[in-house]
């Protein structure tokens, strides 16, 4: 009726019920001790940050951009898995189907082979492929992880149900070593009720009668135990068993969200043995509960019913007459609540106190908001069926919120082009006009001067030349001295001078010997690092002059890839808004379906109760034999307790 995406979401969801959530988990679970010491690939971190964060939408857009880009080249295998995780949870089966198919076709370690094949199970049994199902299977050799192991028991006790071959899927389920796991209750009270289903009554009992006698020690389970009594005793009931249907009714929790069903259930197993004094006790405490719930509303008719057998028509009157009046009051708030959910105020205010984050499969319903129409279809909202659309509702809610902030930004966007562009305009004079200052070939000219000076003071050992400022002026000083003391000749008062010279450009030449070596890896050091800086500015230059040329196209690429967008951006959002508005009248369909039933109900048993009033009108002026219900009522209940 809506898209093949509820569907699919429907059944794997069922699938996950008992525990199987960590479709993708198990993938991101396995690198959680490689997380802890660090990630190889910083985009597949980023990734699982956001997984383990609940941010599902934001780690598989992140994923698919990391893979399209190539950043995850130490996490190919795992990225590969937890892909296929998350499409699956989203119902992309045959994506994920396709991305299973192709890691079992490479070259895998046998862990990841055997959870490969897992998955590829499930899609199998998610589409109705039992035999597929099955094979895939049985070609996981190893037993897997604690949490996988048993999701693949599960798997294949459910896929071998489905076959009809319950004794074969009850021996994986009484050889799994935990007995007591919830799931393996699950699983046995389905086979018990298919079972009774099935016409092998006394089989299925026997199962029902274990799971029902559960440890009530156990919180998970004590749903579980009442839910298989509920279903034994009705069982036994539609059997024709009374007598056997009474002690598994008797053992629901008075208090449990079955109890309703259970007193009515113990009320019809003693009228079916005529004793209605003994089915007045738990009849008259079911009809002061709800009147929302349908054993309530039959207790109503019951009630009157016995006394009618009892012989005690005045009181039987009396409760006919209440139970038409309070069939009246409930038929108009029906009828009140059923306008309401097709006036679209309904699916509505389920999420009007939701946030609508990208938390994915995991995701319940926290609470109801407080109108008629919840008071009638609480039962509804919790239903499987009716959670998975309204998750799909909120899904497709997150997807338009998340394309009209993308439209947002377009904008924002546009907006941000739009001032670099007239930042570029104003900088480009000063940009140019700092560029034709730049003359990088004098500059180099420059360096290659300094690099051959300096090679010919390496290559002649001019240590001098290497010398600061002061020793260069004193051995030009010490120099000049030199020649005007050769112009003395042999003046004997020239020699003590020309000793003292000698003696002070020996000294000095000490000084700047000693110093050259590291005076001149110095120098060197300088050229190269002006070598370097030289070369980083040429390629700076390049890149300003590269920027300022290729600018105007980028500009023109953007604004045209943003033009783009925005038309792409309002057809998705056109279609969500469409998809969005069929799928609130899917579950509005829902809704209004289990009003109307509950209508039809409601005027069933006001024409019963009317009808009855009447016999016993004329019984009491007749004194005829009092008039059953009708019989169908039991029968309903039965499958109803199922």
């Amino acid at each position: 009726m809506i898209s093949q995406r509820l569907q699919a979401l429907g059944v794997a969801v069922l699938l996950i019920s008992l525990g199987s959530v960590r479709i993708a988990e198990a993938a991101a679970a396995r690198e959680e001790d490689r997380v802890l010491s660090g990630v190889q690939d910083l985009a597949y971190g980023e990734v699982l940050f956001h997984f383990f964060q609940d941010d599902y939408f934001s780690a598989l857009t992140r994923l698919l951009a990391a893979q399209a880009r190539g950043e995850l080249t130490h996490h190919a295998t795992e990225a590969e898995l937890l892909l296929g995780g998350l499409y699956l949870s989203y119902g992309q089966h045959l994506l994920a189907g396709e991305i299973f198919e192709r890691l079992l076709e490479q070259s895998v370690d046998s862990e990841v082979h055997d959870r490969a094949w897992l998955f590829l199970a499930k899609i199998w049994y998610q589409r109705g492929y039992l035999a597929e199902a099955r094979a895939a299977l049985a070609r996981i050799k190893n037993r897997l992880d604690v949490e996988l192991e048993p999701e693949r028991q599960m798997l294949s006790a459910r896929v071998l149900m489905d076959q009809g071959r319950f004794d074969q899927a009850l021996t994986i389920l009484e050889a799994w070593h935990d007995p007591e796991a919830q799931w393996v209750g699950y699983a046995k009270y389905n086979i018990g009720v298919t079972l009774v289903r099935l016409d092998r009554v006394a089989e299925g009992a026997a199962i029902l009668d274990a799971v029902g006698q559960l440890d009530l020690s156990n919180p998970a389970l004590r749903g579980l135990r009442d839910k298989a009594n509920l279903a034994l005793g009705y069982a036994w009931l539609q059997a024709g068993r009374p007598l056997e249907a009474k002690a598994p009714l008797q053992r629901v929790r008075l208090n449990g969200p079955f109890s309703n069903k259970a007193l009515l259930g113990v009320g019809w197993s003693d009228a079916a043995v005529e004793s209605f004094d003994a089915a007045l006790v738990p009849w008259m405490e079911l009809r002061q509960r709800s009147l929302l719930d349908p054993a309530v509303q039959e207790a109503l008719l019951a009630v009157p019913y016995a006394f009618s057998r009892l012989g005690a028509d005045e009181q039987a009157a009396t409760h006919y007459l209440n139970a038409v009046a309070a069939f009246d009051v409930e038929l108009s708030r029906v009828e009140s609540s059923i306008d309401s959910v097709k006036a679209g105020e309904f699916i509505a205010s389920l999420l009007d106190a939701e946030v609508l984050d990208a938390s994915g499969w995991q995701w319940r319903l926290a609470a109801l908001p407080d109108s008629n129409e919840t008071r009638y279809l609480y039962e509804l909202v919790a239903s499987h069926r009716f959670q998975e659309g309204l998750k799909n509702y909120r899904d497709l809610q997150f997807l338009r919120g998340n394309l009209d902030r993308w439209l947002q930004s377009l904008g924002a966007f546009d907006d941000i082009l739009d001032a670099r562009q007239r930042a570029f305009d104003q900088r480009l004079p000063l940009l140019n006009a700092s560029l034709a200052r730049m003359d990088l070939g004098e500059i180099a000219g420059q360096l290659e001067n300094f690099e051959s000076r300096l090679a010919a003071v390496e290559g002649a050992r001019d240590v001098v030349a290497l010398g600061t400022s002061v020793e260069q002026d004193q051995w030009r000083r010490l120099q000049r001295l030199e020649s005007q003391l050769s112009l003395l000749g042999d003046d004997p008062s020239a020699q003590e001078l020309r000793r003292k010279q000698r003696f002070l450009e020996g000294v000095l030449l000490w000084d700047v010997e000693r110093d050259y070596k590291v005076r001149l890896w110095r120098e060197q050091r300088s050229l190269r690092e002006l070598d370097a800086q030289l070369t980083e500015a040429r390629r700076t230059y390049r890149q300003v002059d590269n920027a300022r040329s290729e600018w105007p196209q980028e500009f023109a690429a953007l604004t045209e890839r943003i033009a783009l967008l925005e038309p792409r951006v309002l057809s998705l959002a056109a279609q969500i808004g469409e998809t969005l508005a069929q799928q609130a009248r899917y579950l509005e369909g829902i809704a209004v379906e289990e009003l109307q039933a509950q209508r039809q109900r409601l005027n069933t048993y006001r024409v019963q109760a009317r009808f009855a009033l009447a016999s016993v009108y004329d019984r009491a002026t007749a004194r005829t034999d009092p008039p059953a219900i009708d019989g169908n009522s039991l029968h309903q209940l039965a499958e109803a307790g199922q």
